[in-house]
């Protein structure tokens, strides 16, 4: 009987080639070491899964609690052509270079085989131009992937560390191959942003999609538009935000904020917010030569004014206010039109009024509010302050 025999087996196979021992993938080999004994069988050497190289070993235990079953654990070849071969859904372009990952492939008979891969990234550079971050080749991080084979294959988890990104999400793939949705439930990035993130293909030669679906972004610390480029040769894909809360300078922020635009060149749309969680405005956003020009409107320009810590004492008034950047990122040049709002209890107009002796239109002033039909202004915003530089008010 064969539990009686003791044996022990070993030899080479050359011209290896299987569809079978990874469903899904053709793994072949030149030559390959193989022995077995009465605990199981093992294969070991190099050669390629798909197109990649490995240098791994197979091995297939003989217990029969054990039935069906193998492991495939190694060293394999990382690079863009191992993304689309094992559908790790990165985009394509994103990964450069060169360089090595642990994998264990855990097969079971009729199931699709799992992958698990680990790689401190050394030699393997990546980039998300839209978003102007980059990792070099000569830096190390940490890739995390755990992988179900099949067709299509599904990442159910991608941990992501290096050169200030993190992320955590899964990635399914389309059944004819590329990127259908990658999400992340929280990425963290250069200081500015931390938020829940889509990524979605949209077909071949296009760039991706990007959904910001939560979170907060700081646009003081965020890449300018220089460093902001599409990585798909039909322009810049669609950006979907909405965002907990978008911080233009240290008083200003946005919450609340929905916004869609494209990436194509400089940042263009429109959005809906509530400035400093106090007032709802609404806007737009359109390319000029030094990056994305903003329009902001409110039917309340008072509110805007106090919100934002420039003026408390304006009440009402319909409200027009344009941003046009300056070659230096995060500087603008503003102006800002209001018409029809009410003036109240202000003591710089109080003490101007009273040197003229305009009764009336102190009574005015401290009562219902003085009408200014016209209001206009220039202005300089940067990262730390406002400084209004021409200012005019005009009423009856």
């Amino acid at each position: 009987a064969l539990p009686d025999v003791d044996y022990h087996v070993q030899g080479t196979v050359t011209g290896f080639s299987s569809d079978s021992v990874v469903p899904g993938r053709v793994i072949v080999s030149d030559a390959l070491n193989v022995s077995a004994d009465t605990k199981g069988l093992l294969i070991s050497g190099p050669g390629r899964i798909g197109v990649v190289p490995f240098d791994v070993n197979y091995s297939q235990s003989f217990d029969p609690a054990k039935k069906g079953t193998a492991r495939i654990e190694g060293t394999v070849t990382l690079s863009q052509a191992t993304v689309s071969e094992f559908g790790l859904g990165l985009p394509k372009g994103m990964v450069s270079g060169e360089g090595q990952g642990q994998i264990v492939i855990d097969l079971a008979k009729g199931q699709p085989g799992k992958l698990s891969l680990v790689t401190d990234m050394n030699r393997i550079g990546l980039s998300i131009p839209e978003l102007g971050w980059s990792k070099p080749a000569a830096t190390l991080g940490r890739l995390e992937a755990q992988v179900r084979l099949g067709s299509p294959p599904k990442v159910e988890q991608i941990t992501l560390d290096a050169a200030g990104l993190k992320a955590t999400g899964s990635v399914t793939m389309l059944a004819g191959g590329g990127l259908e949705l990658a999400r992340f439930d929280r990425v963290q990035m250069g200081g500015w942003l931390d938020a829940p993130v889509e990524l979605r293909g949209r077909g071949a030669n296009k760039a991706i999609g990007i959904a910001v679906t939560g979170g907060s972004v700081d646009m003081r610390k965020m890449p300018g538009a220089s460093q902001r480029k599409s990585s798909g040769g039909s322009g810049g894909g669609p950006l979907d935000l909405r965002l907990d809360s978008l911080r233009i300078s240290s008083g200003i922020a946005f919450t609340g904020f929905q916004g869609k635009f494209s990436l194509a060149g400089a940042l263009n749309g429109d959005f809906v917010a509530s400035l400093n969680g106090k007032i709802a405005v609404k806007g737009a956003v359109a390319p000029s030569a030094n990056g994305s020009a903003v329009r902001l409107q409110s039917k309340d320009a008072g509110a805007v004014l106090s919100a934002a810590g420039i003026f408390s004492a304006a009440r009402g008034g319909a409200l027009d206010l344009q941003l046009l950047p300056r070659a230096t990122e995060g500087h603008y040049d503003g102006t800002v039109q209001i018409t029809d709002t009410r003036v109240m209890n202000t003591n710089v107009l109080a003490e101007m009024l009273n040197l003229i002796s305009v009764v009336g239109l102190l009574e005015q002033l401290n009562g219902p509010g003085l009408v200014f039909n016209q209001t206009e202004g220039k202005f300089v915003l940067t990262p730390d302050q406002v400084t209004v530089t021409q200012g005019s008010a005009v009423g009856a």
